[in-house]
């Protein structure tokens, strides 16, 4: 059969995703949206106590279960010092490079309920009161800290307008659709994934069809500090995919137009039988797919192994350049991975 992916939709749910800050820990306002995406799908998708959101679509047979994840949460900060001078220090929420963020607006939300402005800064940034090798050294968490949009310059200041240690900092995401399906984002890793679950499944409902297995979704919101999928799973699964971002970089294979099956990341290699299955099918429906190993990148396929999960575990994602920085894919990487999965759970 040859399915048909409302791509439109798919980027459209994508925006809409992508413009809710959701930094781990602080993901309710984009579940909701998820929930709300979701909800005309045939079956019913709830909230756990840990904050994951799943559902089950019952399938043709029950005999050899089945779950597809992906995650919500994304890099970010909490306040970790309130600054003599008002300014604040951040301890980082997943991992980044202190320097990719530098320069961007950010969004305190802050413990009166406020959400407060302002832009992440090194400490030399006035570059005409400088010197010269401080303008030009490297950045770390040391010497930047937040420049809020509010009359303060005292730590009492600060304070008096609601912000604590321990409030959520988010960063822009700067959403941009370029003419020729570029899309360019923070936190495409992985709003980008959860997109390509959204349009698979709107697909099959639309095709009058249902999964061949019982089917578990399961959107995380734990996965950017490493216990994203380690709860809300079924205990009978008997294979798990996993859809996350592939590392577009000098050196790999993957590419932003297509469909990446990863063969190995930091954590190891995945089931080799359930990924030579993938790449058949991709090659069978005629995909633009790609095989690739990840060297500095875990996901929750790990967290679920790591945690007593017994099933066999996949990862496939779209392809996505300059990860953990200001990302980018296209429309065609969505769409790829969109059919791999509908493929894979209509088997």
């Amino acid at each position: 059969m040859n399915w048909k992916i409302d791509v439109d939709e798919m980027v459209t749910f994508l925006v809409g995703l992508l413009e809710i800050p959701s930094p781990t820990g602080d993901t309710g306002r984009v579940m909701a949206y998820v929930a709300e995406h979701f909800a005309p799908l045939p079956f019913e998708m709830s909230l756990n106590s840990k904050g994951v959101l799943a559902g089950t679509w019952a399938g043709a047979a029950g005999d050899a279960p089945r779950a597809v994840t992906a995650h919500v949460d994304t890099l970010g900060a909490v306040v970790s010092a309130i600054k003599d001078n008002g300014r604040l220090k951040l301890s980082q929420l997943g991992s980044w490079s202190w320097t990719s963020v530098e320069g961007e607006g950010a969004t305190v939300f802050a413990s009166s309920g406020q959400a407060i402005r302002g832009s992440f800064l090194p400490e030399t940034a006035s570059f005409h009161a400088c010197p010269k090798d401080k303008r030009e050294a490297a950045h770390t968490g040391d010497d930047m800290e937040i420049r809020i949009d509010g009359r303060t310059a005292s730590k009492e200041e600060t304070e008096a307008l609601g912000i604590r240690v321990g409030d959520v900092v988010a960063f822009d995401p700067r959403v941009e659709i370029s003419e020729a399906g570029f899309i360019r984002s923070r936190h495409l890793d992985d709003k980008a994934g959860v997109a390509t679950i959204f349009g698979a499944l709107r697909a099959i409902d639309r095709a009058g069809k249902s999964p061949g297995q019982r089917t578990t979704i399961h959107i995380s919101n734990y996965e950017e500090v490493g216990h994203g999928a380690s709860a809300g799973l079924p205990d009978d699964l008997a294979e798990l995919l996993v859809i996350d971002m592939a590392v577009v970089a000098p050196r790999q294979t993957s590419d932003e137009y297509s469909v990446t099956v990863c063969a190995k990341d930091a954590g190891g290699p995945y089931d080799l039988a359930m990924r030579r299955n993938l790449e058949k099918l991709a090659e069978e429906m005629d995909l633009e797919v790609r095989t690739d190993v990840y060297p500095g990148y875990g996901s929750d396929g790990e967290a679920y192994w790591f945690s007593g999960g017994e099933a066999r575990v996949a990862l496939i994602g779209p392809g996505v350049d300059a990860s953990h920085h200001y990302e980018r894919t296209h429309r065609d990487a969505l769409e790829n991975t969109a059919k791999l999965i509908v493929g894979y759970l209509v088997s």
